[in-house]
């Protein structure tokens, strides 16, 4: 696979005076966009290699579209005269040059490469009032299609915008605007130059823009040897998701930069954490989380993912959250189907407050011997009900009539036993049908850093590559699956803060797209 750090290294402005435009009232009047002038725009991609391997995604990135914002000295954006958009459109891309007016007033730019529906539209939807600011508002309702295309058909490409100017930046700075300062590379039309000799010019002075995809991608591998715990035990990895997933994005989000710097060099000198505009003093508002269905008890994954095999990949929006916010309902995750079997088990099992069942009938032998009045008992009953209400929901004749009568027929007719039974926080018998289970992790952005700012240990951060690595097995997960909204018994809160979910441990090391290389343990 070819993985490129893009560039856009050559924007080169030619300009006639330096007239302004702004959406205040200037003491003297100043032309709206002033007088034409040229852009000449080279632009290539540099390859950049992975110190860890290679990945199955191809083509991330192909430059499909790019568009041009002019703005002046005040940030607000500049048309060339006679132009009826905004922006400057180069579709398609080629390694050659491109020349194409702009204003006279052109101070800074911003490059968006391969837009989506919504970015595109608030591109085309900009006037002579448009600021950086009222641009750069937060896309809502957008999922990973906005930003994000297919690796395996590349049509779109994926969303890029300006990743903003680490120049004598330390940890702990922020980056609040990417705009690139072009001043110094105008070439001024003069009665000592006319307008094809001011393109030569400009074309031979150039300003480098780097830009950065908005997509995250996350990718997730098994270990050549498991271990798992206690020992005799059984795993069998089935397959993942993402879940807790962020629905807006802002095309530049503000960065705070790290004490982490990258180990292989590449586009940036350290890594750095975004402000998103997804978490605004609700928990969760702005997530959007798997449900399960009532009918069914199938869970219902967040659209466009799908149940993933392992040592694949995927794509989506950014996530993070202020340090005070590190809460379970908030945090981007993995979530992992499997089955696990205690030593020497195998089909249903069973366990309520810490005691495992090999089988059904070992779970009515125990409950016979506990007594009505037991706990067990309770639960052994709340089971029976259970199982009794989805048999009559579903047009199912049950042998049983009571716990006791149970037969294994009985089970055998319920789908997603574990889900069945699960009646918020009250304490239940943990089914767990053929094994069946289910493990979450929330990813870890970066928990090496020092630098004590408005950012979080945990999310998922635009342009950076989450490689998880699952090399251990503690014990079993629950045998539901792990709803925010719907937490079982044990589940965290929403409102939770993150405790790394009790199973992991974590190595990070970053590498260009940048790569996070993370090995996990369930």
């Amino acid at each position: 696979m070819r993985l490129r750090t893009i560039f856009l290294p050559v924007f080169a402005v030619a300009a006639l005076a330096g007239c302004t435009d702004s959406g205040e009232s200037p003491a003297e009047p100043v032309p709206a966009n002033g007088d034409a002038a040229y852009l000449s725009v080279r632009f290539e991609t540099r390859k950049t290699t992975r110190s860890s391997g290679e990945s199955p995604g191809e083509d991330e990135s192909d430059l499909q579209k790019l568009c041009f914002v002019a703005f002046n000295d005040r940030e607000t954006v500049v048309k060339a005269p006679g132009a009826t958009a905004y922006f400057t459109e180069v579709s398609p891309v080629t390694a050659t040059s491109e020349v194409f007016k702009v204003s006279s007033g052109t101070v800074k730019l911003l490059a968006i490469a391969n837009p989506g529906p919504k970015l595109e539209a608030a591109l085309r939807a900009m006037n002579g009032t448009t600021t950086y600011a009222t641009f750069n508002e937060a896309v809502t309702a957008a999922g990973v299609t906005e930003i994000a295309d297919d690796t395996r058909d590349i049509d779109r490409g994926f969303a890029m915008i300006n990743s903003g100017d680490e120049t004598d930046r330390d940890a702990g700075d922020v980056i609040a605007d990417p705009l690139i300062d072009v001043s110094d590379n105008v070439v001024t039309i003069s009665k000592d130059m006319d307008a094809e000799a001011a393109r030569e010019a400009a074309g031979d002075n150039p300003a480098e823009i780097k830009i950065e995809r908005l997509a995250s991608k996350v990718a997730l591998t098994l270990a050549d040897e498991i271990t798992i715990r206690p020992e005799g035990a059984d795993f069998t990895f089935g397959h993942w998701t993402l879940d807790a997933l962020n629905t807006a994005f802002y095309p530049f989000a503000e960065k705070t930069l790290l004490e982490v710097s990258h180990t292989a060099g590449g586009t940036y000198v350290r890594n750095f954490y975004t402000r998103d505009p997804n978490f605004s003093g609700t928990v969760g508002e702005g997530i959007d989380n798997a449900t399960v269905d009532a009918d069914t008890f199938e869970p219902v994954l967040v659209e466009p993912y799908d149940w993933m095999i392992a040592d694949s990949l995927t794509y989506c929006v950014e996530n993070t959250m202020a340090a005070g916010e590190q809460r379970f309902g908030n945090a981007t995750r993995v979530v992992i189907r499997a089955t696990y079997y205690p030593k020497d088990y195998s089909g249903d099992w069973f366990n309520f407050a810490g005691q495992n069942f090999a089988d059904l009938a070992a779970l009515q032998l125990a409950c016979s011997k506990a007594g009505s009045d037991s706990n067990l008992a309770a639960a052994c009953k709340k089971m029976f009900d259970k199982i009794a209400a989805y048999a009559a929901a579903h047009n199912i004749r049950l042998e049983g009539s009571d716990f006791a009568s149970l037969k294994e027929a009985d089970l055998a007719a319920v789908s997603n036993g574990g889900e069945v039974l699960k009646e918020g926080r009250e304490d239940i018998i943990r089914w767990y049908q053929d094994g069946l289970c289910y493990y979450y992790y929330e990813i870890v952005h970066d928990n090496e850093t020092q630098v004590e700012q408005d950012f979080g240990k945990y999310g998922v951060v635009r342009n950076n590559w989450y490689a998880l690595t699952l090399g251990s097995v503690d014990g079993p997960g629950t045998p539901w699956y792990p709803d925010i909204d719907e937490p079982g018994p044990g589940d965290p809160d929403p409102e939770d803060p993150i405790d790394g979910s009790g199973y992991l441990g974590i190595t990070v090391e970053v590498a260009p797209w940048i790569v996070w290389e993370t090995g996990i343990g369930l």
